[in-house]
């Protein structure tokens, strides 16, 4: 029971974010431990991708994601990555970037009961509507699929 109300507060948290984006789908899990140290949902919203080309840079596709931390405890996050299936069957995987504070940070501290937002920078070219399955990668065998919400406003 305790769970499901945790699962429901993670989803009011992210469907709060993503009324402000309303209409725009976005990817999401909820990912806790039995005592809730670590209990917070990772929101991925491809809507919000960018493709970037200078002289200085080489060309990169970023797209931002939010961690939204429901525990009270600090949650370290360690340059965790996001791996994106695209429909014409390529795997992509986020890349580190150099930042060493900002948005493009990797590595980084959300104080309990907050959110940060992160872009994710991949080295491909692409678009939201080249997207078919998306996954968070926390270490080899912490690989979590993210539910696809549409945020359909009807």
């Amino acid at each position: 029971m305790l769970k499901k109300q945790l699962l429901l507060a993670g989803l009011i948290l992210l469907s709060v974010f993503a009324k402000a984006q309303t209409g725009k789908p976005f990817y999401y899990e909820l990912i806790s431990n039995e005592s809730k140290s670590i209990n917070f949902v990772f929101g991925f919203y491809p809507t919000s991708y960018a493709y970037n080309e200078t002289k200085d840079v080489d060309g990169f596709t970023s797209i931002k994601g939010a961690v939204i931390n429901n525990s009270k405890d600090r949650l370290h996050w360690l340059d965790y990555k996001v791996n994106i299936l695209l429909r014409s069957g390529k795997l992509l995987r986020s890349y580190t970037t150099v930042a060493k504070d900002g948005d493009y940070q990797c590595n980084y501290n959300v104080e309990g009961s907050a959110t940060h937002y992160q872009y994710f920078c991949f080295h491909n070219k692409f678009t939201n509507d080249d997207i078919d399955k998306v996954w968070l990668v926390m270490g080899d065998d912490q690989i979590f699929g993210l539910l696809y919400d549409k945020n359909d406003t009807k």
